[in-house]
């Protein structure tokens, strides 16, 4: 595993219980489900869902109780052991760029978790996004808003986006995908800003 990749890693590794503490039943009665409700909305229902990065599992509970079908994959040991117990659902501990799926899913929800990836990774897992998607599959991703590669007091790498940015990465994919949607939001409890993107698998020769 690259090193940077290992430190912010071993952030959430260390830190994972704290996390799990946060999303109390009085936190999720009162989150604003309105982003995976957007995603949701571009796909037919017992779709087919990849959690890429599902952290505590927040978002594939989510997806479970309305009837979609969820594969979910997170780096971090710590959080895989917490989400299978969350969800009552076998979860894999996958490091991104090791993610192998061909045509599998409708839909790929990836919160706040690419943003962990570098310039050179970030096309990378993107194009296994591709593959995993079937034709006309949905992507979902979120970055902090930013023009910046940086290393935050945590040892954590981010990638942080604009839209001029992300669309000039999109466009080196070769037409891989389209984009739908932008827009920003804050991160609860936070005056963090996220920029949010919706893309479009498209057919590719």
């Amino acid at each position: 595993m690259k090193e940077y990749m290992k430190k912010t890693l071993n952030y959430y590794e260390n830190n994972a219980q704290e996390y799990a503490n946060n999303w109390t039943d009085d936190f999720l009665s009162n989150y604003d489900f309105t982003v995976p409700d957007i995603f949701l909305s571009y796909l037919d229902a017992n779709a087919n869902i990849l959690d890429l990065g599902y952290g505590t599992g927040r978002d594939s509970k989510y997806f479970l109780d309305k009837g979609y079908n969820v594969t979910a994959i997170d780096g971090s040991q710590e959080f895989c052991k917490m989400a299978s117990k969350y969800l009552n659902l076998p979860v894999a501990n996958i490091n991104f760029l090791d993610m192998d799926y061909t045509d599998e899913f409708d839909g790929v929800f990836a919160c706040a978790s690419l943003l962990h990836l570098n310039d050179t990774d970030l096309p990378i897992v993107l194009e296994k996004i591709y593959k995993s998607l079937k034709e006309n599959g949905i992507l979902y991703c979120s970055f902090k808003k930013g023009e910046a590669s940086r290393i935050d007091d945590n040892s954590r790498f981010y990638n942080d986006m604009t839209e001029e940015k992300f669309t000039k990465i999109i466009n080196n994919l070769n037409g891989k995908f389209h984009l739908l949607k932008t827009w920003e939001s804050n991160q609860y409890k936070s005056s963090t800003k996220f920029i949010n993107f919706i893309l479009r698998r498209e057919k590719y020769d």
